[in-house]
């Protein structure tokens, strides 16, 4: 493929990317809401490190977000009887409320997209969570190769 070819396409992505931003602001970041729903839908993975796992995220960033939903009064923390260091996190009725609130607002435009395109708009999720899938396994990692 030419570089021209995949200069098109970043620009592509970008577009959609641009689109799928919410509209309204949420008391809650992206990815706030994205480790909330971690802990929502996965409780038994509820360590920072897990968390950091599941998501991809680096350490430092879910450390970050954490901090600021412990700070909202969306999570609350245990300490570990077998490890003092370490401690499980839960979501509160409030982190609960704010989740809905900001994945209403984060997933808006997803149906909107999805309603206006239809299988068009269903494909290009299949084959997303096919690439992620792959980079999630390590094999999308070319960044020691060359580019061009």
């Amino acid at each position: 493929m030419e570089w021209t070819d995949m200069v098109h396409y970043q620009q592509q992505m970008q577009k959609i990317i641009r689109f799928l931003l919410p509209v309204h602001k949420s008391v809650l970041t992206a990815s706030e809401c994205e480790l909330l729903a971690h802990l929502y839908l996965r409780p038994e993975k509820n360590t920072p490190v897990l968390l950091s796992i599941e998501s991809g995220m680096r350490k430092e960033a879910v450390s970050r977000c954490l901090k600021s939903l412990y700070e909202k009064g969306c999570i609350s923390k245990q300490r570990q009887e077998t490890d003092e260091r370490s401690y499980q996190l839960f979501i509160t009725e409030t982190g609960l409320s704010e989740l809905r609130k900001g994945y209403e607002s984060i997933l808006q435009p997803f149906y909107d997209l999805w309603r206006s395109s239809g299988d068009d708009f269903e494909a290009f999720m299949y084959y997303a969570d096919k690439l992620a899938a792959q980079i999630e396994k390590g094999q999308g990692n070319t960044r020691d190769n060359e580019v061009l």
